[in-house]
């Protein structure tokens, strides 16, 4: 026993058990993100196996505290340190155990006291002729492997044999089996998949589809009837149909009262209802399977469940449709004289108290229907305590009462109802206490007088004094050289048309006032940066910034699609659209059959093939021509001007603005007419310009534009300040210009380094404090670059990928001068590690553009809590590469 508690308390075993954790909450992340979160928990994070090996780390901690002292006074620190994680452990064992979750969905104007679970459960319920019994199960089922679930319920055994996800019914050949129609019917436009066996109908708000079921309808609705000849469908209406044939486009009408054949692949329409025929099998069964790996369309969005249902000899097989969050429908089957009833799905959880929903407020950014922030006006009521209490809930602003929290998660599509998230969790506050305990613990221990981090700190002091870090510097030029990036770029030949754009015009153009797609305001020049990098992935082409390119692509368009600007960079693509090998861009024009037209669009098939796959299913080549093909959406929108939205609409509420055509569509008339004149006027003088040189008319023109935006878009009209702000950080890119600053910087300290390594005589302090000045001024300009995108976007510049890399960067040097003192080996990892996380915020994937803030990121505590978290890793990533070093030192070092 003595031998096995030391085996279980050892060091090694805490390693080993570390590392198989690691392991495991990494394969989870992964699963998580293919299968859902239900697998994750069912496979790792709710699985048994995951609940003992936390055990058995709590076990080996508690062995050590007790083996090592811990407890002592002169050890309080170090055992406050430990003894947290425990705490931390009780606190998510309390919540994971005890603790649970789920929503309330409240329309205006009524009240509600039930919530519906997070967890998924099985009901079973047996009814007899004396008595019912009901049982709720919990249940977690896995995407990935076998599922497990078994119980009995009275004398009833109940066996769960398959668990089919995204279950659909498909049809397969079946010589004793009916004939079956597999066929879309949309009435009052919601489409709706439907499987008519021979002797059923399908009925809508206005008609009958009969499948020869001999049934006399009464209704005064037309019935379209359908029977089978000669092994094909013959259809009999009433009522004139029109058709439309899907392979050919052809279309026409059908009389009343004729028979006719019905047609797979063919649209018809009758009154409010069309429908099509997408398959007909004359001898057919159905098999339930996944939607995921059988017919690509899915019209539960449920999971089905497959039950064994026994009592004595006799077994039952029963098939149970539900979903996680949402409530279970239950299917019934009399069985040995009993009346066994089983639903999988969410339950109902009765609260102690209710909430009325007086009023849903959601607001919305200027022309978008992006949601801003939204909010519940509701009251608490606790008739036990005779309390009546008003309260808003809105996103970070939480109502507490009794354990229960309510967030403010999502709304009915009609804006007239919220969706709020309930969580009863005890373990929160002990939560919260192991971290205070962890924080005090690991910040105060470094300060105890005898501690091993005092006596690493002074032995750190003396060899820093006699030696310089040669592996350092090796591993951190390792890191440059596989950081340094290679580039080539062509350029091709261009048409006199093409560059006739002055420049000054089209800088001019670039402070001209556009909305994008989000309802962010924002100059003609931003929109001109983002549309030129999404299609060239670069800021220029042949000479011409992107204003002049944007500009030229809206006025010029029938000379820049024969331009090659469309990435394209893929073998298999470039053979669809027939370019060499190697070449990286095409033009508009060639991935069109008949340019002219734009007719026969060579990339169609593909992209059709790709989208229909799930994400997670798609490979390198479907990526690569969804990329493309937004590049060419892109391109044909400017051409088009769709993407200008310059135009506000006066009297507008919503605040929105058209682009050109838009508004000359959808404008009244008065208002469509001036547009159309100060439109034509800015045309004809950007025309006559191009071939005269005297661009003096069309910026006369360009001013009229201004003016309109001025006058009737002052509203949402963003600060003069603010745009020229905008325009000089697009064109300055700091943070793009700071990345080889900060290399350079932390490459020639670190060869400074090297030198002195080999001749220890030359001294090198000279070179650290000029490599502290100039990080200091980087950081300077580091710091204004996010002060600047900060005051652009109107929100704190952490909410996107690009942005949290950037502040990751800033941080990473904030920590580099709090931990460097004297050390040159500090300074060129601060440098370097910043350097290469501004560099990979650069990289193609990563999209630098300014946008709108999510609600749920809408606040100031939650701005705090992010700026904190996100500049953690900052630190996190200079403690990792330096004490890595450090234990290569450990490694390397000699007597």
């Amino acid at each position: 026993m003595r031998e096995l508690l030391q085996l279980l308390g050892s060091m090694k075993t805490m390693a080993v058990l570390m590392l198989i954790f690691a392991i495991a909450i990494g394969y989870a992340t992964f699963i998580e993100n293919d299968y859902g979160t239900m697998t994750a928990k069912a496979e790792v994070y709710n699985a048994p196996w995951f609940a003992l090996l936390l055990g058995l780390l709590a076990a080996n901690l508690i062995y050590n505290i007790i083996q090592y002292k811990m407890y002592r006074k002169q050890k309080f620190l170090v055992f406050l340190f430990h003894v947290s994680f425990l705490v931390i452990l009780v606190g998510a064992a309390v919540t994971r155990y005890i603790g649970y979750e789920g929503v309330m969905h409240i329309r205006e104007g009524e009240t509600s006291n039930t919530m519906i679970s997070s967890d998924s459960y099985v009901t079973i319920s047996v009814k007899d002729a004396n008595r019912t019994v009901t049982v709720e199960k919990p249940i977690l089922l896995s995407k990935y492997s076998t599922n497990h679930f078994e119980t009995t319920v009275d004398d009833l055994h109940v066996k769960l044999i398959d668990y089919i996800p995204n279950a659909t019914y498909v049809l397969v050949d079946d010589a004793e089996g009916k004939a079956i129609l597999n066929m879309m019917i949309t009435n009052a436009k919601v489409p709706t998949r439907v499987q008519l066996e021979e002797g059923s109908f399908f009925e809508s708000s206005d008609l009958v589809i009969d499948f020869n079921s001999g049934t006399t309808f009464t209704q005064k609705k037309e019935v379209i009837h359908i029977e089978v000849k000669n092994n094909q469908l013959q259809m009999r209406h009433p009522m004139t149909l029109n058709y439309l044939r899907m392979d050919d486009q052809t279309s026409g009408e059908l009389n009343a009262s004729t028979t006719q054949e019905l047609q797979t692949r063919t649209l018809y329409t009758a009154n409010d209802t069309n429908f099509v025929l997408r398959d007909f099998k004359l001898h057919a069964g159905k098999k339930l399977t996944s939607a995921t790996v059988g017919s690509g369309m899915n019209n539960r969005e449920s999971d089905a469940l497959v039950f064994d249902v026994s009592r004595g000899d006799t077994t039952r097989r029963m098939t149970v449709f539900g979903a996680a969050g949402v409530l279970g429908t239950a299917v019934t089957l009399e069985f040995e004289g009993a009346e066994v009833s089983m639903a999988y799905g969410a339950r109902i959880i009765e609260l102690p108290f209710a909430l009325h929903l007086k009023d849903f407020q959601l607001e919305r950014y200027p022309g978008s229907m992006s949601p801003a922030s939204y909010a519940s006006e509701v009251v608490l009521i606790d008739k036990r305590h005779n309390v009546e209490r008003p309260f808003r809930i809105y996103m970070n602003h939480i109502l507490n009462y009794e354990g229960f929290r309510f967030f403010q998660s999502s709304y009915d599509m009609d804006e007239q109802g919220t969706v709020l998230s309930v969580n009863k969790d005890p373990g929160t506050l002990i939560t919260y206490i192991g971290y205070a305990m962890l924080t005090i613990g690991m910040f105060l221990s470094p300060f105890l007088l005898k501690g091993r981090y005092r006596k690493l700190n002074a032995k750190a002091t003396k060899a820093a004094r006699e030696h310089q870090n040669l592996a350092a510097g090796l591993m951190a030029v390792l890191l440059l050289l596989v950081a340094t990036p290679s580039r080539a770029e062509t350029l091709n030949p261009v048409v006199a048309e093409v560059l006739s754009f002055n420049k000054e015009h089209a800088d001019r153009f670039g402070r001209l006032i556009v909305q994008d797609t989000a309802g962010r305001m924002k100059p003609m020049d931003t929109l001109s940066l983002e549309v030129v990098n999404k299609i060239y992935r670069s800021d220029s082409m042949m000479g011409l910034d992107a204003n002049q390119i944007l500009l030229g692509m809206m006025m010029a368009p029938t000379a820049w699609r024969e331009i090659s600007m469309i990435q394209t960079s893929h073998k298999e693509i470039n053979n669809i659209i027939h370019l060499k090998e190697g070449v990286k861009t095409a033009s508009f024009s060639q991935f069109f059959e008949f340019p002219d037209t734009l007719e026969g669009y060579k990339l169609s098939t593909y992209v059709d093939e790709a989208t229909r796959k799930p994400p997670g299913k798609r490979n390198k080549f479907d990526k690569a021509v969804l990329k493309v093909d937004e590049r060419v959406n892109i391109a044909y929108m400017a051409y088009s001007g769709a993407l200008m939205k310059i135009w506000p609409r006066p009297k507008d509420k919503t605040h929105k603005w058209f682009a050109t055509i838009e508004a000359l569509k959808n404008f009244e008339t008065v208002d469509s007419e001036g547009i159309r004149a100060i439109a034509m006027n800015y045309f004809t003088a950007v025309d006559d310009a191009r071939q005269s040189g005297d661009w003096s008319k069309a910026d006369a023109a360009l001013g009229n534009i201004e003016k309109y935006q001025h006058f009737y878009g002052v509203a949402v009209y963003p600060d003069a300040m603010k745009v020229k702000l905008e325009i000089w950080y697009n064109h300055s890119q700091i943070f793009e210009r700071l990345w080889p600053l900060y290399f350079l910087v932390g490459f020639v300290l670190l060869i400074l380094s090297f030198v002195k390594i080999i001749t220890p005589r030359f001294q090198i302090g000279w070179a650290s404090k000029s490599a502290l000045a100039l990080l200091i001024l980087f950081f300077v300009a580091h710091t204004v670059g996010l002060g600047i995108r900060w005051y652009i976007s109107g929100h704190a510049p952490w909410s996107n990928g690009y942005e949290s890399m950037i502040y990751i960067a800033w941080a990473t040097v904030f920590a580099g001068f709090i931990f460097a003192k004297n050390s040159p080996i500090t300074l060129a990892s601060t440098s370097i590690l910043t350097g290469l996380i501004l560099f990979v915020a650069h990289l193609n994937w990563m999209d630098p553009q300014i946008t709108t803030l999510a609600p749920v990121l809408n606040s100031y505590w939650l701005s705090i809590h992010v700026s904190m978290i996100t500049a953690s890793y900052g630190f996190l990533g200079l403690g990792a590469l330096l004490g890595f070093i450090t234990l290569i030192l450990f490694i390397i070092k000699n007597k």
